[in-house]
């Protein structure tokens, strides 16, 4: 179905060097490296987002030059990339049928709209998500497979997957998975870009590694091992397995008593220990990123008590005590922009350089 031949590409670097290889209808090709490996930016140029420096496409035996992503849509190619590209102040129903919005004598249909939206939804195990709210009422979780529906929407020939379940939970998992049975079933090519293997060995047919923006493995997933390909990845001769040793935590760090907000948290009690890697787990809309936000300060608390050092009721209290965070939604709660890495990395403590 797609062919690509020497496909290359620079920023201020060489990121991708050469890449040649073909994609089949109805196979899940995973790609798989480190970061900055060239995986991401590969899937950009086919989707037609970035444009190559050099090399050569055909889609279904022709010329495949896409202009951008529309006209690579047009073409039956889609992409759910890692960055949401939802639209916040617009619900649920509005992002899913941005491209085809029904309407009547000029006017939106909306009631039109809600039904059509609900379908899809419900088609992909997302029928408790109202298709009149709005984006910004959800959380990462729901908005990740908001994206990923819209992606699945309409003819497919190629869809492109990056990090699909960075944020969601097994069973929201285990939905997509339903849809890529389906989508193979119809003939589409999936290329799937993830670090999770457990994922890949359920849904992958082949795996190409890269390294340095080159391939350096093209093969069946069932004849590689998971060794194999981190060798592969990293380049090196062997695996050094980390020694476990027995757990032993310092004094208490933190102690969270009776923690309420004016919605979901009720009465959550917990310590944490120096030394102590302390897991918060839950299916999505569960409370743990609020949870975080009322340790942090971020959110104000209606009961309870956080304690380090001494009492943390702000934000100012937390930085004070040594405690740092870091968001859930990285764009849109954990950096400006529009301003420089250097403003971004400073920005978190100016004192230091003021």
């Amino acid at each position: 179905m797609l062919k690509i031949l020497e496909l290359s590409k620079s920023y201020t670097a060489l990121v991708l060097q050469d890449f040649s290889a073909e994609f089949y209808p109805g196979e899940v090709v995973v790609l798989v490296g480190e970061n900055g490996a060239g995986k991401s930016t590969l899937s950009k140029i086919i989707a037609g987002i970035v444009p190559p420096d050099h090399g050569m496409m055909d889609l279904d035996g022709l010329p495949y030059r896409p202009a951008n992503r529309r006209d690579a849509e047009s073409l039956g190619v889609r992409i759910v990339t890692q960055e949401l590209a939802l639209i916040e102040t617009l619900s649920v129903a509005e992002n899913l049928m941005m491209n085809h919005l029904p309407h009547y004598l000029g006017w939106i249909d909306r009631r039109n709209l809600w039904a059509q939206a609900n379908q899809i939804l419900t088609d992909l195990g997302l029928g408790q998500i109202d298709p009149r709210a709005p984006i910004s009422s959800l959380g990462i979780g729901h908005r990740q497979m908001i994206e990923i529906a819209r992606g699945l929407m309409g003819p497919c020939k190629l869809l492109i997957l990056d990090e699909p379940t960075a944020t969601l939970t097994p069973h929201e998992a285990d939905q997509l998975f339903f849809q890529l049975d389906r989508l193979k079933r119809l003939g589409t090519a999936v290329i799937y870009i993830s670090h999770r293997f457990e994922e890949l060995r359920r849904i992958a047919d082949r795996a190409i590694v890269l390294r340095d923006g080159k391939v350096v493995l093209d093969h069946p997933m069932n004849e590689l091992s998971d060794e194999t390909m981190i060798q592969t990845m990293t380049g090196a001769n062997s695996i050094t397995r980390p020694v476990r040793t027995k757990n032993r935590f310092g004094p208490r760090a933190l102690m969270v008593e009776s923690l309420s907000d004016r919605g979901l948290i009720r009465d959550v009690s917990f310590d944490v220990c120096q030394g102590e890697i302390f897991g918060l787990a839950g299916l999505v809309g569960s409370g743990r990123t609020e949870v975080l936000r009322l340790i942090y300060g971020a959110d104000k608390k209606r009961t309870g008590r956080v304690t380090t050092s001494h009492a943390v009721s702000t934000i100012s209290d937390a930085n004070k005590s040594g405690m740092g965070f870091v968001t859930e939604d990285r764009k849109g709660h954990g950096l400006l922009l529009d301003q420089s890495i250097g403003f971004n990395i400073a920005v978190a403590d100016l004192d230091l350089i003021s």
